[in-house]
């Protein structure tokens, strides 16, 4: 008898950087990514432009009352981030929501790719 397969996520999630976030304060995040060598490589070879310049954002998704669907009815706000910084502080949170963030890059046009989506975070515990 054969086992089902595990579910599989979406190939981004699989093969992208890691990516996290936590709370700092009860109005603030610390997103934080590490990408390795051959990731970088990767999105560079995915993009035709050196990591270097490409634009990176995060994505800060409201997942209190609806999860991630890209359905176009998402809740989220992006940030303009340093891709070299390794991490980002996210300020105006509520501490009663859930988020989760995507590290992404948004082309000149207004085109957005997504590399990796973070797991939720819980409101703020203290």
């Amino acid at each position: 008898m054969k086992a089902k397969p595990k579910r599989r996520t979406s190939k981004n999630n699989l093969d992208g950087p890691n990516i996290c976030v936590a709370w700092k304060d009860t109005q603030s995040l610390v997103a934080s990514w590490d990408v390795r060598d051959p990731q970088k490589e990767a999105i560079e070879q995915r993009f035709a432009i050196p990591v270097s310049e490409l634009p990176f954002v995060l994505r800060l998704y409201d997942i209190t009352d609806r999860m991630v669907k890209n359905d176009g009815l998402d809740k989220y706000v992006d940030f303009d981030i340093n891709f070299q910084a390794s991490n980002w502080l996210l300020y105006g949170m509520e501490c009663t929501r859930e988020y989760c963030v995507e590290l992404g890059v948004r082309m000149v046009d207004g085109r957005y790719y997504s590399l990796k989506q973070s797991e939720r975070i819980l409101p703020y515990a203290g």
